[in-house]
């Protein structure tokens, strides 16, 4: 029987920049506006690419005028440094897309900033008012292929209709993704009281004619580790006979008198393959007669 179990690891967070406000001119305009992003950081932490949630996190933004009179502006993000996309610096960028949500805007700085809309509203301040708007950023989870941490620098700005900055901040918006591997089986198997039970059929020395299969799915790079209950013996219900076997995954012979480790691939990025398991049966001489049965605990885990 075969036992699936999946581990996973944890991955470095993504280091704050700290924002900076950029006032306007109380003398040309009398209004005085200030943002306060706390964090500067926006960042969608612990991301499990094969935990089925969509990669996602809300941040707010605080607008205060400090002046006299009324402020009339649009929030307005800038890239700092073009191509567009998460990135860690190799690899191909992961899309996201940036939304106002206090407003029902897109606001993606998919151009190198935020394209205008027509059907989008002013924020208008009053003298001393104050107000926080929510923000979405959502990564494409079809892009993510490789663990590790991911961003782009941009600027948030908040801009009068002659497209002045009357206040900016800087922000780092980003993707931290876990190392994450996932293992299932294909092939000839039943699953029975939640456990994959594998029939060898009539035990004959030599290999047994099962197709099997270990699918494992990866960020990266992974090791398959299987240990055996009975040591690498098939056992006759709970009498002191057994029959000796090995196992064999993806063309690695398995030591089942103890814990064991497979090393996957070497390669990075994300990574779906098919291990084919074989089992090979020793000497069935001698024996009595009956169902002999060992019980196989493999784990993944990713690095």
């Amino acid at each position: 029987m075969l036992r699936p179990v999946l581990f996973l690891a944890a991955a470095a967070l993504a280091t704050p920049v700290l924002a900076k406000d950029n006032p306007g001119s109380p003398a040309e305009t009398g209004c005085i506006v200030r943002m306060n992003a706390v964090p500067s950081a926006w960042m969608i932490q612990g991301y499990d690419p094969f935990g089925g949630s969509v990669p996602e996190g809300t941040f707010g933004v605080t607008f205060m005028n400090e002046g006299s009179e009324d402020c009339r502006f649009t929030p307005h993000f800038e890239l700092n440094q073009p191509p567009f996309g998460l990135s860690k610096g190799t690899g191909k960028p992961i899309q996201y897309a940036l939304l106002n949500l206090t407003d029902t805007a897109d606001v993606t700085p998919r151009a190198g900033r935020s394209l205008r809309n027509s059907s989008q509203r002013d924020m208008v301040l009053g003298a001393n008012q104050t107000r926080t708007v929510l923000f979405k950023l959502v990564a494409d989870p079809d892009d993510v292929r490789d663990a590790g941490t991911f961003t782009q620098d941009v600027t948030l700005e908040a801009q009068d209709d002659n497209f002045r900055a009357l206040a900016g901040a800087r922000l780092v918006l980003g993707i931290n993704v876990l190392p994450s591997a996932r293992l299932g089986l294909a092939g000839a198997y039943a699953m029975q009281d939640g456990h994959a039970v594998v029939d060898l059929g009539e035990l004959r020395t030599g290999v047994a004619p099962v197709p099997l299969q270990l699918r494992v799915n990866s960020t990266g790079r992974y090791d398959v580790s299987v240990s055996s209950a009975n040591s690498g013996r098939l056992r006759l219900g709970s009498s002191e006979w057994y029959v000796p076997y090995s196992v064999a995954i993806g063309g690695n012979s398995v030591n089942l008198l103890g814990p064991s480790t497979i090393a996957g691939s070497p390669e990075s990025g994300f990574r779906r393959e098919a291990l084919p398991i074989q089992f090979v049966i020793g000497d069935v001489s001698n024996r009595r007669a009956g169902t002999y049965s060992d019980v196989l605990s493999i784990s993944v885990t990713a690095r």
